[in-house]
């Protein structure tokens, strides 16, 4: 069986959702028959605490590891067929260093709002240059929008125009992202079928195909 893939999930920015972001798209991919594991790599504990909750994130295992050899343990992982999701702490700790150099794909969620986007541009390259001087492979997702919102177009359109990869699905502000972290659920748990759910999915599938196309030409 291949290596698990890697999908680091990291911010410019507090408040972007990085955490709900990491959770929903590995009990996603739990609820689908596959075995996702999450490593919580930000001192904030945010994953760690949301599995201590009731309903435990769906059983999907973390792992809590905020050192620099944080990719050592996602390495050590059984393989099985399911990413690791590693949810960074600031861009400047040892372990998001690590993390951004080894990782298979780095998702970024930005907020939509023109401050959020404002510092993405202005800083994006410099933070995402990791310890060996390259670039880490990465990709923009809108979350926190009103979908069609003509804030939501001119932000999409400011980020293409920079060059920075964005994919199509985004996260609108839905309040089932908060009701299902009461219990320590995602929305795929508490409403399967609404359409919170469908926007983790349809974006889950777009991270599937960009990390089989990082895989294959790494």
């Amino acid at each position: 069986m291949a290596k698990r893939a890697i999908l680091a999930v990291a911010t410019l920015k507090g408040g972007s959702g990085k955490s709900t972001l990491a959770s929903c798209l590995a009990v996603h991919w739990r609820l689908a028959g596959r075995d996702p594991v999450l490593v919580d790599a930000d001192p904030q504990r945010s994953l760690a605490r949301l599995a201590a909750r009731p309903r435990a994130l769906g059983g999907v295992p973390v792992i809590e590891n905020c050192s620099e050899d944080v990719i050592e343990t996602a390495r050590s992982l059984p393989r099985k067929r399911g990413p690791v999701v590693i949810d960074t702490a600031g861009f400047r700790a040892p372990a998001t260093l690590a993390a951004l150099a080894a990782a298979d794909l780095v998702v970024v969620p930005v907020k939509a709002s023109p401050l959020d986007v404002d510092v993405m541009i202005d800083t994006a390259r410099t933070l995402f240059a990791t310890r060996d001087g390259s670039v880490a492979r990465f990709r923009c997702v809108l979350t926190q929008t009103t979908r069609d919102s003509v804030i939501a177009r001119h932000i999409r359109a400011e980020l293409a125009a920079a060059g920075f990869p964005l994919f199509e699905s985004e996260l609108v502000n839905r309040i089932a992202y908060s009701e299902a972290a009461l219990y320590g659920a995602t929305p795929s748990m508490t409403e399967p079928h609404g359409a919170a759910a469908r926007e983790i999915a349809a974006l889950a599938a777009e991270i599937d195909f960009a990390l089989t196309l990082a895989r294959e030409t790494a």
